[in-house]
């Protein structure tokens, strides 16, 4: 994963032969723009117009840095591509402003933050033509996850320059403020009335002067604008292909090794899922019988018993069982059938 400086480089590379377009597509949106919010004096509908035209609109914007960014050459045409596909572009434009206004309502910060955890929703929308917008959200908040302070720094590499400007303006302003107030409210009773009277009033001089200096800063900021703010788009493209090269995408094409994580054998919590072995399991070997009888000493050990030599040369005497069942679990017989079986045994011819 490129550094913020490796990002910078690779911007200047991005832009090297491609200034012109970068910069007038960047003039031609916002000179656009500015037009569309005319219709804003119009109240309520106005309003939605301008938000139905800038959501698809911005969306073509940034489509069209981050085909600079790949070099595939767009033309100034290609920053109105956001309306070949209105509907889900509209869509989207609306669920991240409604998604990151209600984060906004807890504190700024929260708002702030979340703004950048969606801020790869629009460009994750052009690489994935079949993807929905609620799930273009979700991809952009999954990968911004541990990132949104490395795109905060980057985009703050870039605009800290707009902050000289800023503070000489105000620096100006107090200035103008607090000499006016002296030559006009600044009476002391040490002083006559005639020494003001007499003396040079130079509150419009200072004035003059704020005015000068007020519209000379908004001048180099505008040049500002002009030069850094291209970069700050197209390093904010070059940034979303250095994170999809780091982290894929939640397609079914991904390579989900990268995201999966081990959950211990015994989390029994709502929709844990145990981890599959992938060795099968043994099977239990089956019991050995010594023959079909089903008596209690017809079962043979797992261990074969050891034989003595002694036992070895004995033949061994065959011992009467009964095929059928074991004398364990025959059932006795009456006391009368002994009797019958000793008469039939006498009656018999000697």
């Amino acid at each position: 994963m490129m550094s913020i400086s490796e990002i910078r480089k690779m911007t200047k590379q991005s832009l090297k032969g491609n200034w012109g377009l970068a910069i007038g597509g960047m003039v031609l949106a916002y000179v656009i723009l500015g037009a569309v919010s005319m219709i804003n004096f119009i109240p309520f509908l106005g309003t939605i117009g301008y938000y139905i035209f800038a959501g698809p609109f911005m969306i073509g914007v940034t489509w069209f840095f981050l085909a600079i960014t790949r070099q595939e050459k767009p033309d100034i045409g290609y920053l109105f591509s956001g309306f070949k596909t209105f509907g889900r572009n509209l869509l989207a434009a609306v669920l991240v402003f409604i998604f990151t206004f209600l984060w906004s309502l807890l504190f700024l910060i929260p708002g702030i933050i979340k703004s950048f955890s969606y801020s790869q929703t629009f460009m994750i929308l052009r690489d994935d033509p079949n993807i929905s917008p609620l799930d273009a959200i979700t991809e952009s908040r999954h990968r911004m996850n541990g990132h949104k302070g490395r795109l905060f720094g980057l985009i703050l590499s870039y605009i800290w320059v707009f902050f000289i400007p800023a503070i000489i303006m105000m620096v100006l302003a107090i200035i103008a403020a607090a000499t006016t107030a002296i030559f006009e409210y600044g009476y002391d009773a040490s002083y006559s009335y005639d020494y003001y009277a007499s003396s040079t009033d130079m509150s419009p001089v200072f004035l003059l002067v704020f005015i000068l200096g007020y519209f000379l800063m908004l001048a180099i900021m505008f040049g500002l604008a002009i030069w850094i703010y291209p970069q700050v788009l197209v390093s904010c493209a070059v940034f979303y292909d250095d994170l999809y090269a780091s982290t894929g995408t939640f397609s079914d094409d991904m390579d989900t090794t990268d995201y999966t994580t081990t959950i211990p054998e015994d989390d029994t919590s709502f929709g844990a899922i145990p981890p599959v072995d992938s060795t099968p399991p043994e099977e239990p070997e089956a019991p050995h019988f010594e023959n079909k009888t089903w008596g209690a000493d017809s079962m043979v050990n797992p261990e074969s018993p050891v034989t003595s030599p002694e036992s070895e040369a004995e033949p061994e005497q065959p011992t009467q069982q009964n095929d059928t069942i074991s004398e364990a679990v025959r059932p006795s017989e009456p006391a009368d059938s002994e009797e019958t079986t000793e008469q039939k045994n006498e009656n018999e011819p000697k």
